[in-house]
C-alpha cells in the first residue's frame, strides 16, 4: 500500500513544458499522459472499486503556473484536490482549478464524484492541449524522492476556463514496462 503524508493543499508548484519538451515518450508513458479521453473512466474501466477521495476543496492561493494559464482574478478560482484510487489504491493526485461560477453552477455538490464524469459527458467542455511535467514526489507528499509524471490541460466552457492537473503516482500503471 502506497502511504501518503499530504494537507491541503498539496499544490503542484512545478514547471510545465509543451509536449515537444519530452519527446521521446516511452510507449506506456504516451499512452497514459496524452490520451484524451477520460482518465476516470479508463481507470474505472481497469479496477473492480473505483473511487475518488476528495483531500480538499477550498479557497486557497493559486501558484504562478496556475494565473499564467488562467484568464481572470485568482479569487474567481477554488481548488479541488483529489486521489483517484484503482481498488483502494491511489493511482492519481489531481489538482483541478475551477471557476467560482462552476462551482455554484455545473460542478455544485461534487463532492466524492469524479470531476471527469461532468467534463467528459457534457459537450460543452472542450480540452485544450496537454503540458507535461515531471517532479519530485518527496515535494509533494514527503515521500521518497521518486520521479512522478504529469499532465494538464484547460478545459473551456463558454467563457470560463477550468485547469485540470493529474499526476500519475509510483502505483499507477505508466510506469510499467510495455509487453
Amino acid at each position: 500500500m502506497l502511504e501518503l503524508a499530504y494537507s491541503f493543499p498539496v499544490g503542484i508548484d512545478t514547471q510545465w513544458q509543451d509536449v515537444s519538451a519530452f519527446n521521446p515518450l516511452s510507449a506506456m508513458a504516451q499512452s497514459w499522459l496524452l490520451d484524451t479521453g477520460s482518465l476516470t473512466e479508463r481507470i474505472e474501466s481497469m479496477a473492480d472499486d473505483f473511487a475518488v477521495h476528495v483531500v480538499g476543496e477550498g479557497d486557497v492561493p493559486l501558484h504562478a503556473n496556475e494565473t499564467n494559464v488562467l484568464k481572470g482574478p485568482a479569487e474567481d478560482y477554488r481548488v479541488r484536490e483529489v486521489f483517484l484510487h484503482h481498488n483502494h489504491t491511489p493511482w492519481v493526485f489531481a489538482r483541478s482549478v475551477i471557476p467560482q461560477a462552476l462551482v455554484t453552477s455545473e460542478f455544485a455538490g461534487l463532492g466524492n464524484q469524479p470531476l471527469g464524469k461532468r467534463l467528459f459527458n457534457d459537450a460543452r467542455f472542450s480540452r485544450g492541449e496537454f503540458e507535461l511535467c515531471q517532479v519530485c514526489m518527496s515535494s509533494l507528499f514527503g515521500a521518497p524522492s521518486t520521479l512522478l509524471w504529469g499532465r494538464r490541460s484547460c478545459f473551456h466552457f463558454q467563457n470560463l476556463e477550468l485547469l485540470v492537473a493529474e499526476i500519475f503516482l509510483p502505483t499507477s500503471p505508466i510506469y510499467e514496462k510495455a509487453p
